[in-house]
């Protein structure tokens, strides 16, 4: 998928992991029917949508698993992000 078209260089949210400045890009408008194919073999089991509130606060929160059937441990890379 090719973000070219929709992405805003200064639309991020920016966090400290393991003493490294990280950004997270947001992309908006993405129509909801695309198909995400990674391209690294075994790296992301799947590409889905959810929506920010039922992402988990923390590692120990249960409300994906419970809600969606996803462990919080699968939303790794956005805890940073999440909890701010």
């Amino acid at each position: 998928f090719d973000i070219s078209n929709y992405i805003n260089k200064q639309d991020y949210i920016e966090a400290v992991v393991h003493e490294q400045i990280v950004r997270l890009y947001i992309i908006t408008n993405v129509p909801r029917d695309t198909k995400f194919q990674p391209r690294t073999r075994n790296e992301i089991k799947a590409c889905e949508w959810f929506s920010i509130a039922d992402l988990p606060a923390n590692r120990k929160d249960m409300t994906p698993k419970l809600k969606m059937g996803v462990g919080p441990n699968a939303f790794f890379m956005v805890l940073p992000f999440v909890k701010r």
